[in-house]
């Protein structure tokens, strides 16, 4: 037949459609057919709505979001998809040609466009191709993609789009997937093919028109038993993202075509329904069509419709002769079989669907045009701030809310608490440990006294830290850092020393001035190695835990300003930098006031550790009202009332412990008598008098240290970080600031006022884009509401609705308007010269180190070398900081200045011989020895088998070692220890540990 008959005779057939659906109105008072839907085809304002919808989706990428229903078809490649694709399209399009098949999808765009002449063929997309040149053109198009894909198996998933204008078309959209293939022979093809098919029938938003053979029976349909494996496998067969899609099959209509066939094969009525009833049972929600190649498309529906008559009159005819074994064909079955009935059941599939998910794209259009109108202002007011004074005084609000949050988040005051709820900003000691962990500032520490906060939770005889679970905000985390520090101390049990050693520290021979050995001398030494083993790791690590606990404060600060009222500030990278460093160097200089009095006071202690200590002690009880009575009153008694009452009373106690737990020769009287050489000559011991004092001055020096470091701590940081607000900051970045040009300004906020205009501009599109979605979904949501809606009413709404976005699009581009003369005014007002504001503003000294080239900050900076080297230092620092635009290359580089500091205000504590190293090889030792002792030990030997955490710094401690440093004998007191209150204060149940001596 002629190709030009084929494409210019396709108008009529809509109206044929129609009129061969009505010549079954005799059958619809069956109820039954009742059942089958009647409703109109597509209106353009529906398919208006899904198509703004779909361009909506793909330009904000919100496929999910806005997942606007589809349709797909899919079967067997014999099962006569093309021929139903050429139904629609009312043209040929098919291509047969050996070993060249469907390489992709093609999606069929339908446009109605009655502007066009009757059987007029207008391709929109691809634009120069032709009607009759279709199936040649696809056929070459395939080609290519299997050229292109060879490595996927000669497929594509993308689509590949064929838009067609006609006045006859019914808007409407159709994708044509690759024909399943059963049996064959490359397991690639079939692969790539089920993949295709996979990812798009597994998709909830398609709505499935499956194909099948009429004359096929049910067992024998591999097309459709393998779709239903695709959509429902757990997990994909493919790897679709899609979940299983149980409910397919409501979303689905099977289309049985070659009915021709099927009506040559039964030529009775009783088989005819019998057959028809069983292929409707199996697949519900089906219909029939012919694939009648007679007359190709011109007349297909008068040409099935003459030919499904014929059929139905002849096996009637049949049934009604004398032979009554046959029945008359079924009516109902007539309104399912028909090209007319297909095309329609396949727009109402996907139109009931559109309808049904229409209120829930409305609500995302709706939070969608929210989102960008704030992102519009956002990008408005960034445009606004693209002044440079507008941008100081943001800058200068940003500090000073800074410096005033850091303090109530600190102090954690009722101002600040619903911006930091303590649900949300609350840590546990864990949750401490576990950040710090893994804070990229943690310097790899190793300390004989750690314990972990899984070690704190497991502590032996049921003891347990009270604040470990208790969710802390702000400077109470100092507070129980305190007290895990004290415990780790306290529970340490120092290391074990022999005689050789105390011998050997005694260095002096006797005999020149006093005719014993240099006993005070070994004390010393002990005393002085005893306090370097507990404390010099611990104090870096507790240091280190105070600098993470001041970053951890600011981090959760900046970020919750950058969330809420300074979200404009986010991409201010130089500015934030700076404000960063500043915090850093004012809490440095805390930590290492605090560093140096600790390691001033360690000193003192470790080499001069009594001096009247028990006079000291006693004053200080007695200073107490309560307890100095009870003192008068204990001691007008006589010696023999020592069981009196007020022997008990916790004044007379604390005095007692005062006078015994340290030898009354410490307070200065009789030195050196505590010491004697004087040794049992069979054991050669030393006396108890010596063997304790060792142990009870380490004990006493370590809770006085204990005090020295909290008071140090907390006087310098925990107190100043609480008053960050009002603390005097020298050449502080506000006062800076105020001082810098407003070329430095605009230097460093990388003011690019083009750059903002096209963000406003670009939120202003998409804005103008989503309200006209909106409006198409209004449209069509009152089109199904009210479809005899008067054709004047419905422009008048379409007209209100054009104007409200008009005004609104108006407002909008009128703010931005007045932003931008307000830049153009001011730029000409800096051009003009002599002026007063620009006399200010070159008076303005950028030598502050903040923007200006290097040496004019080496010029600037004060010239007194031997005060300000530090300050030269952070300049130079912040210049190389002013040459990073983007958020990790200046987070990068402020990490090294922090890291640089950090190990800088670790060794600031250290005394001669100090490393940072010291406890690694004890450490390493002991764990050697608890695999020792698992492996060989007796088993009457108790000894600690804690699990050594592998890390930088998860080293356990000895809780019940019964081998501790110095062995005391049973005569010598060991229940005074002066810092047994602080223990139980920070542990419940305390267990007092032993000071001892060497044997």
């Amino acid at each position: 037949m002629d190709e030009d008959e084929n494409t210019l005779s396709i108008g009529d057939n809509v109206n044929n459609s129609q009129s061969s659906f009505n010549n079954h109105d005799a059958f619809q008072n069956d109820d039954e057919l009742r059942q089958i839907r009647q409703d109109p085809l597509i209106d353009s304002a529906m398919f208006k709505a899904y198509e703004l919808l779909r361009k909506t989706a793909l330009d904000h990428n919100l496929t999910h979001e806005l997942a606007v229903p589809r349709t797909v078809i899919v079967g067997d490649t014999s099962s006569g998809k093309s021929m139903l694709v050429q139904m629609f399209l009312r043209f040929p399009c098919a291509f047969s040609q050996a070993n060249v098949g469907t390489r992709c999808p093609v999606q069929y765009k339908l446009r109605h466009d009655p502007n066009l002449a009757d059987g007029e063929i207008r391709f929109i997309q691809p634009k120069h191709w032709r009607a009759e040149e279709l199936s040649k053109n696809l056929q070459m198009e395939m080609v290519r993609i299997e050229n292109d894909y060879k490595n996927d198996g000669g497929f594509r998933l993308e689509p590949f789009v064929v838009e067609i204008a006609s006045k006859h078309y019914t808007d409407f959209e159709i994708l044509d997937v690759p024909g399943l293939v059963s049996g064959d022979r490359d397991p690639n093809k079939r692969a790539a093919v089920e993949r295709i098919t996979e990812y798009y029938v597994r998709d909830p938003s398609f709505m499935i028109v499956q194909l099948k053979e009429a004359q096929q029976l049910t067992d024998n349909t591999y097309g459709t038993r393998r779709i239903g494996e695709l959509c429902t496998a757990e997990p994909a067969h493919w790897g679709s993202s899609f979940p299983a899609r149980k409910d397919y099959a409501q979303h689905t209509i099977t289309i049985q075509t070659k009915f021709d066939a099927f009506m040559r094969e039964h030529d009775n009525g009783t088989a005819a329904n019998e057959d028809i009833r069983t292929r409707i049972n199996n697949f519900p929600n089906t219909f029939f069509t012919n694939m009648v190649f007679d007359l190709y498309i011109t007349r297909l529906p008068e040409t099935e419709k003459k030919e499904v008559d014929d059929w139905i009159n002849r096996i009637n005819a049949k049934a009604g002769t004398n032979d009554a074994r046959y029945l008359l064909f079924n009516q109902q079955y007539r309104p399912l079989i028909g090209i007319d009935i297909v095309r329609q059941q396949i727009q109402e599939l996907w139109l009931r669907a559109f309808r049904a998910a229409l209120p829930r794209l409305l609500d995302t259009i709706n939070q969608l045009i929210q989102k960008c109108s704030k992102e519009f202002d956002t990008a408005l007011f960034n445009l606004e701030q693209q002044n440079p004074r507008s941008v100081r005084n943001n800058y200068q609000k940003y500090i000073e809310t800074f410096r005033t949050t850091i303090s109530d988040y600190a102090a954690y005051r009722a101002e600040v608490n619903a911006l930091f709820p303590l649900e949300d900003y609350g840590r546990t000691y864990a949750q401490i440990e576990n950040e710090y962990n893994e804070w990229n500032r943690k310097q790899s520490l190793t300390w004989r006294a750690y314990l972990s906060s899984e070690q704190l939770k497991d502590i032996p005889n049921g003891q347990v830290l009270a604040t470990l679970n208790l969710q802390y905000v702000g400077a109470r985390h100092f507070e129980r850092l305190r007290q895990v520090f004290s415990y780790m101390v306290l529970s340490h049990d120092a290391l074990k020393r022999e005689r050789d050693w105390f011998e050997s520290s005694q260095s002096l021979l006797y005999g020149g001035i006093s005719d014993y050995e240099n006993t005070e001398k070994a004390v010393r030494e002990s005393l002085f190695t005893l306090i370097r083993e507990t404390f010099l790791i611990g104090i870096c690590w507790l240091t280190q835990m105070y600098t993470f606990l001041t970053d951890h404060f600011s981090n959760h600060v900046k970020s919750a300003l950058l969330n809420t009222k300074f979200s404009h500030l986010e991409e201010h990278v130089k500015f934030l930098s700076l404000v960063d460093l500043e915090y850093h160097t004012v809490t440095r200089k805390f930590i290492r006031n605090a560093v140096t009095a600790i390691r001033d006071a360690r000193y003192a202690k470790m080499v001069y550790a009594v001096h009247n200590v028990c006079g000291t002690l006693k004053n200080l009880v007695g200073s107490f009202s309560a307890m100095d009575m009870i003192n008068r009153n204990s001691n007008d008694n006589d010696d023999d009332n020592d069981n009196d009452e007020n022997s008990d009373s916790f004044g007379q106690t604390a005095l007692k412990i005062a006078q015994d737990a340290i030898p009354k020769m410490m307070s200065g009287a009789n030195p050196g008598k505590f010491l004697t050489s004087n040794r049992n000559p069979q054991t050669v011991t030393y006396l108890p008098q010596t063997r304790g004092t060792v142990g009870e001055l380490y004990t006493a020096v370590r809770g006085q240290l204990l005090h020295d470091i909290t008071t140090n701590f907390f006087a310098n940081l925990v107190l100043e970080i609480q008053q960050y607000k009002s603390i005097p900051i020298a050449n502080s970045l506000q006062n800076r600031l105020n001082r810098m040009s407003d070329k430095d300004i605009a230097r460093m906020a990388n003011i690019e006022i083009e750059s903002s205009r096209q963000k406003v501009l670009t939120n202003h599109e998409n804005i103008k884009q989503l309200e006209q979605a909106r409006d198409a979904i209004e449209e069509a949501s009152a089109l199904i509401c009210h479809k005899n809606v008067d054709d004047d009413l419905s422009n008048s709404n379409n007209d209100i609705k054009r104007r409200v976005r008009d005004t609104h699009a108006h407002t909008r581009s009128k703010r931005l308007r007045d932003i931008e003369k307000k830049l153009r005014t001011r730029h000409r007002h800096k051009g003009k010269p002599g002026q007063t504001i620009i006399q200010q503003s070159d008076d303005r000294h950028s030598s502050t180190g903040v923007v200006s080239d290097h040496s004019q900050v080496m010029v600037d900076s004060d010239s007194d070398n031997d005060n300000n080297e530090d300050e030269t230092t952070e300049i130079e620092d912040e210049y190389e900081l002013m040459q990073y635009d983007d958020k990790t290359s200046s987070e990068t580089y402020l990490l090294g200045i922090f890291r640089k500091h950090d190990q800088e205000d670790l060794e600031l504590g250290f005394l001669t011989g100090d490393s940072l190293i010291a406890d690694v090889k004890f450490v390493q030792q002991r764990q050697h020895q608890q695999r020792e002792h698992q492996l060989f030990s007796a088993p009457n030997v108790d000894l600690n088998s804690e699990t050594i955490e592998h890390g930088l710094e998860h080293i356990g401690s000895d809780f019940a070692s019964t081998t501790s440093t110095f062995l005391q004998h049973d005569n010598v007191s060991t229940s005074t220890l002066s810092d047994d209150e602080d223990r139980k204060s920070v542990v419940e149940n305390p267990v007092t540990t032993k000071g001892s001596f060497f044997a």
